[in-house]
């Protein structure tokens, strides 16, 4: 375990929160329980960054399947086509005929959402923009072979509960199962329809009574076609609530108390996310950029009026324009092959396939303008730390409580249903070395989502990130795309020092390498800082990687919070202007 007080990472604890020194505290009393009077940061098997050792420990961040774009940005002529064409990509809220289910309903019947009364008078955020911004069929279906893939991960590779026998363990009694989501329809729905991958369970019928993966309430499965049409299961195959043993339902969906939520910081502190937003913005250099972009916005807004006009938290930027809506036309269209095209004067005219390629040559500048504008507010320490620490501190303050567990306890599980810039802000906080060290291959050669998101987890077994690099950070995170953060016990012999839990990050079934802040002087994207000045964790040589410790981790997280110190105890109070919250993806 590497030393807290070390010179290289000296924390002056003036400047620390009271939560951050108490969980120092908690570092040095676990320290003690292992009878250890040194603390030394060393290597271990290169196979640990994959599946070696038992993980006991599991934290979840995933942004939401795929959905329909978030707003309408075409002429108002072609409103009604385009919410049709969407209406037939997402499941109805209602249906009057008793051969179909209301689909949320059932989904709520096995993970019963809870939504505090902060949080929008316990109503959606975005339930009135039916059917813009909903999740898809297809994206159901996404957040469902997300959570079979990590059941197959955790059944093979995680902890099992020493008093439960083999066949007749259930997920839940080697599981504590936490599930938390933003206010958005979307991100709850694909929160449960992950659960319902995860454990969702039924008895076939046959000799062996072999358990298959139940879509929770049955006629959620959907069969998608080109069209937008979907065929349904015969209704006397729909799995029956009483088909379900009681622990299945067990699990809620948690929209916390804003005063308690760790998911949304601009809700949560409007004022100062606002202020420090405005910051990063009037930033000479980031007006330059987004000013050079001026001119793609304009043409854009050409052909997507929506665009234009339209109101923009903080103010707005000089290229004039919301670049996740204007993302949002060639994400989602890809994902359904719809022609970009589509909706508009142009389809079906001579001059639409000179369009269509007009359209496609913008795609990577939009959302390689988008990245960038991220990667310049995630650049500001109090900015990401302002939406990392919350959640990194819960992570700690329960990893250490698993180290002194006994065998026969459930260790933690939490589930985080979010958006593509909640992911982002933990990545650039953890310091992913994609992001953070600055190596970009740039235009065409930007990374983008293939849609098999998480086809490489193979029979839960997952791959090292040196094998398929990602080598810019002009990236996006694809629709389901997950962070993993495990915690993961060293097998007998293999401790070093005091360490016998180390921490794996995975980000869509790959590890990642790390070079995280680990002092306040340290840059949080290396500009002038060369990357080996910076400890590196997850890089392997000659067998051997360094892993993330919990001191190590206990050390970013105390990074974020000063960095973040003079903000923390400002009032989130009500912001009067424009609102500020950011639309994620």
């Amino acid at each position: 375990m590497a030393v807290l007080t070390s010179s290289s990472r000296a924390v002056s604890s003036n400047h620390l929160t009271q939560r951050t020194i108490s969980c120092c505290q908690v570092i040095s009393s676990y320290c003690k329980r292992r009878h250890s009077t040194t603390s030394t940061t060393g290597s271990v098997d290169s196979s640990y960054l994959q599946n070696e050792g038992t993980i006991e420990g599991v934290w979840i961040f995933h942004r939401h399947g795929d959905r329909a774009p978030n707003r309408y940005l075409g002429s108002p002529t072609y409103l009604a086509a385009e919410s049709a064409h969407w209406y037939s990509r997402i499941p109805p809220v209602e249906r009057g005929d008793c051969h179909h289910h209301d689909h949320y309903a059932a989904l709520s019947q096995h993970f019963p959402p809870n939504i505090h009364k902060s949080q929008n008078d316990g109503e959606y955020t975005d339930i009135n923009r039916e059917p813009f911004g909903f999740l898809t069929y297809n994206g159901m279906d996404q957040m469902r072979s997300v959570g079979k893939r990590f059941r197959q991960r955790y059944d093979r590779y995680g902890h099992h509960n020493s008093k439960i026998n083999g066949e007749k363990r259930s997920f839940l009694e080697d599981w504590d199962i936490q599930a938390y989501s933003t206010n958005y329809l979307r991100t709850v729905t694909s929160v449960q329809c992950f659960l319902d991958g995860l454990i969702g369970y039924h008895n076939s019928v046959g000799e062996n009574r072999q358990k298959q993966l139940l879509h929770a309430g049955g006629g959620l499965r959907r069969y998608y076609k080109d069209a937008g049409k979907h065929e349904h299961m015969d209704p006397s195959t729909l799995t029956l609530s009483e088909d379900l043993s009681d622990d299945q339902s067990s699990v809620q969906v948690q929209v916390r108390d804003k005063k308690i939520d760790t998911l949304n910081a601009f809700d949560k502190r409007p004022k100062m996310m606002n202020d420090l937003v405005k910051n990063v913005i009037s930033m000479e250099g980031f007006q330059r950029v987004d000013s050079d972009a001026k001119g793609l916005a304009d043409e854009l807004s050409e052909f997507l009026p929506g665009l234009s006009g339209a109101p923009q938290a903080f103010g707005g930027t000089p290229s004039g324009i919301n670049w996740i809506h204007a993302n949002d036309h060639f994400v989602c269209r890809r994902a359904h092959g719809i022609p970009l095209s589509a909706f508009s004067d142009y389809e079906g005219t001579s001059d639409e396939e000179e369009v269509e390629r007009l359209l496609e040559s913008w795609a990577t500048p939009v959302c390689s303008h988008l990245s960038w504008r991220f990667r310049e507010w995630y650049a500001c320490p109090k900015l990401v730390a302002a939406i990392a620490a919350p959640p990194f501190q819960e992570m700690l303050d329960q990893m250490i409580d698993v180290t002194s567990m006994g065998a026969d306890e459930r260790r933690p599980f939490v589930v985080y249903s979010a958006h593509d810039v909640t992911l982002l802000a933990l990545l650039y906080a953890i310091g992913a070395d994609f992001l953070v060290s600055g190596e970009d291959c740039g235009g065409r050669d930007m990374v983008e989502g293939t849609g098999g998101t998480h086809s490489h987890m193979v029979e839960g077994s997952i791959s090292n990130s040196t094998q398929h690099s990602m080598t810019s950070w002009r990236w996006w995170p694809d629709y389901s795309s997950a962070i993993a953060f495990e915690l993961v016990r060293l097998n007998k012999g293999h401790e070093y020092g005091d360490t016998t839990h180390t921490i794996r990050v995975i980000l869509n079934g790959r590890t990642l390498c790390l070079l995280p802040r680990l002092s306040t002087d340290d840059e949080g994207i290396l500009k002038d800082q060369p990357p080996c000045s910076r400890q590196r964790f997850g890089a392997v040589s000659e067998g051997q990687s360094q892993m993330l410790s919990l001191s190590d981790f206990a050390q970013i997280i105390s990074v974020l919070e000063q960095s973040s110190y003079a903000s923390t105890n400002e009032d989130g109070g009500v912001y009067n202007g424009t609102k500020v919250g950011v639309e994620g993806g």
